[in-house]
């Protein structure tokens, strides 16, 4: 009987690790195209194709980071598109600067222009190692027994509590080390990105607006501002790393939205969906793709990324996505 239970613990173990192993080094190489179309109201927007990137969560160079530049080296310049939609996450730590500008000089010809959200990421890199850096320091700095008891008991109750907001798919917020935000909006500058920050900017002569709202967690995102100047007659896109945003924007101009943030999930596990969509609205069933349900009628789009803030994947590849927009029949 022990010798059973010995070997249905050892599977267990090693099926465990085989899916923890594939879910590091299986999926996150492997970054796909994922081409959507998606019905829209205006005759002026029909017909034009979008590339929407999102979440590179660019760092130092790392295997996984080389393979996916490699790819996006041959999948990038063959596309043929009219604007390209960057929705923030850039950055994962400030190494990522140098990787971002190789993926800048792949972009493909955009003839109405390539626009730009900043993402939470952007601004901050959220470090599991120095959460736990700092709650082994703040341990260490206790001299007596009595108060490093206390401390201790404060850190653990303070981890749980990340556990927790993980597990019930809440709003995170950690361990926060500020990233070089401005340098990244003057390396977008240079290669001819209009980053959008509470504003809007018309796309050519089309009578198309293209909004950007700031980060909904890290920034300081005002949608009434970002939407001020659009002409009452125009059709509106908007752009905005976090998709809760879109949920609180009623303006019936509103044609199409493109976000990110949730990375699909990352990891989509069998009847519960997605492990952790990022604290939004989504459900855990359908964290990414294409949404209908948006208070202004407008559709949305919200990739799953082409990185991850925590190095695992499965059941949920990376993604360039191209939206070709139809009239709606």
């Amino acid at each position: 009987m022990m010798k059973a239970w010995a070997r249905l613990l050892g599977g267990g173990l090693g099926l465990g690790g085989g899916m923890l192993a594939y879910a590091w080094m299986g999926e996150r190489p492997r970054m796909r195209l994922q081409v959507y179309r998606v019905p829209v109201r205006s005759s002026r927007a029909a017909g034009l194709r979008l590339l929407h990137l999102s979440d590179q969560h660019l760092g130092g160079d790392s295997w996984v980071q080389k393979q996916r530049l490699r790819r996006l080296q041959v999948l990038l310049p063959r596309l043929q598109v009219d604007a390209v939609m960057l929705t923030g996450d850039f950055l994962h730590d400030q190494e990522g600067l140098r990787a971002l500008e190789t993926l800048l000089q792949m972009l493909p010809p955009a003839p109405l222009g390539t626009y730009a959200v900043l993402g939470n990421h952007d601004y901050a890199q959220y470090s599991y190692g120095e959460l736990f850096r700092s709650a082994w320091a703040n341990i260490q700095h206790s001299r007596e027994s009595q108060q490093r008891l206390s401390v201790t008991g404060q850190e653990v109750r303070r981890l749980r509590r990340l556990a927790w907001q993980i597990y019930s798919n809440e709003r995170l917020r950690f361990a926060a080390v500020p990233n070089p935000t401005a340098e990244l909006q003057a390396l977008l500058a240079l290669y001819d990105v209009q980053v959008l920050l509470n504003t809007a900017v018309p796309l050519g002569d089309r009578g198309i607006w293209v909004a950007g709202v700031d980060d909904w967690v890290e920034g300081r995102p005002d949608v009434a501002q970002a939407l001020a100047a659009v002409p009452a007659d125009a059709t509106l896109w908007l752009l905005s790393h976090h998709p809760d945003v879109a949920y609180h924007v009623h303006d019936r101009r509103l044609e199409l939205v493109l976000a990110g943030h949730t990375h699909g999930g990352q990891v989509v596990l069998p009847l519960m969906g997605a492990v952790h969509t990022q604290g939004t609205l989504l459900p855990r069933q359908h964290p990414a793709g294409i949404f209908d349900d948006l208070p202004s009628g407008a559709r949305m789009v919200v990739s799953r990324g082409m990185g991850e803030s925590t190095p695992l994947r499965f059941r949920c590849l990376p993604e360039v996505v191209v939206v070709d927009l139809v009239p709606e029949s």
